[in-house]
C-alpha cells in the first residue's frame, strides 16, 4: 500500500522551489525490479523536476573527485567501501513548493530501490549528512526522519569569538536555511529557537527578508544574510542566502 503524503498544515504561498540531491554511492552499475509506491512513495514515479543522473568514474572524473572528497569525511559509513564506488547514481531536482512533501517521499523511496539493489551509502547533500543503505532500508518510509532530514548546528566564528547557529536542510521544503549568531551562554536557547522556526518553515510557514517574527519570547528580523554587513562569515555551504535573525528592542 502506498504512503499518504506528509502534509504541511501552515503552507502558505510564497518561498522558493523544494530542492532535492541525494547522491548514492554504488560498487558498481545497479538493476532493479522494485517500484517507488512499494518502498513507501505515494506515487508511483518521480514527480516532474525530480530526476536521476548517473555518474561513472571514468566517465566523470570531476564529479568522481567530488565524491571522493565527501566520502573522506570522518563520518561516511563504510569508508573504504565508499572510497571504491565506481558509480553515483544523484536523485534530485527542483519542484515548486508544495502542501504536502510527495515530492521528498518519491525521491526517498527512488533511493531506497537503489539501496535494496546494493548501493553501499546515501548522502544528502541538502541537509549534508550521510545514511548508510542498511539503515535506509531499516527506517520505516512512514516517518520522514531520513527523507527529510535536515538539522541545527553551532560552530565557533574563527577570531571573532562567537557562535553561528544555523539550520541545514531547510531548501528541501522550499524554505531558505536560517543563522544567528551568539555566545556560549545563549547557544541552546538560539539553537532550540532555530528548532523551532525551522519546523515552522518544513510545515509550510514562509519568513523572507524583512519580516518580523516572535518566537520563544524573542521578537527578530529576518534579514538576508551579507557576510561583513550583518554577521561575521561562516564556512558554511549553504544551498542559497540564508536569513540571519536579528533581535528587535
Amino acid at each position: 500500500m502506498p504512503t499518504d503524503p506528509w502534509p504541511r498544515p501552515l503552507l502558505v504561498p510564497g518561498g522558493g522551489d523544494m530542492a532535492l540531491s541525494f547522491v548514492v554511492y554504488a560498487p558498481a552499475l545497479l538493476t532493479w525490479n522494485f517500484t517507488l509506491v512499494a518502498e513507501g512513495s505515494p506515487v508511483a514515479a518521480l514527480p516532474d523536476g525530480v530526476g536521476v543522473t548517473l555518474y561513472t568514474r571514468p566517465d566523470a572524473p570531476e564529479f568522481a573527485e567530488w565524491a571522493d572528497a565527501v566520502a573522506a569525511d570522518p563520518a561516511a559509513p563504510h569508508r573504504a567501501a565508499l572510497a571504491t564506488a565506481g558509480v553515483w547514481y544523484e536523485v534530485g531536482g527542483r519542484v515548486p513548493s508544495t502542501g504536502d512533501l510527495t515530492a521528498v517521499q518519491a525521491a526517498w523511496a527512488l533511493v531506497r530501490v537503489l539501496c535494496r539493489a546494493g548501493a553501499l551509502a546515501v548522502w544528502d547533500g541538502l541537509a549534508m549528512q550521510w545514511t548508510a543503505a542498511a539503515d535506509a532500508l531499516a527506517a520505516d518510509p512512514n516517518h520522514p526522519a531520513l527523507a527529510a532530514a535536515w538539522g541545527v548546528e553551532v560552530a565557533e566564528v574563527e577570531r571573532h569569538g562567537i557562535l553561528a547557529v544555523h539550520t541545514l536542510g531547510l531548501a528541501k521544503f522550499g524554505r531558505r536555511d536560517l543563522i544567528a549568531f551568539g555566545t556560549h551562554d545563549n547557544a541552546a536557547l538560539l539553537s532550540d529557537l532555530l528548532r523551532a522556526l525551522g519546523l515552522d518553515l518544513i510545515e509550510g510557514a514562509v519568513l523572507s527578508s524583512g519580516d518580523a517574527v516572535e518566537k520563544g519570547g524573542l521578537r527578530l528580523r529576518a534579514e538576508g544574510y551579507a557576510p561583513g554587513i550583518n554577521g561575521p562569515e561562516v564556512a558554511v555551504p549553504f544551498y542559497e542566502q540564508p536569513l540571519v535573525l536579528m533581535p528587535l528592542e
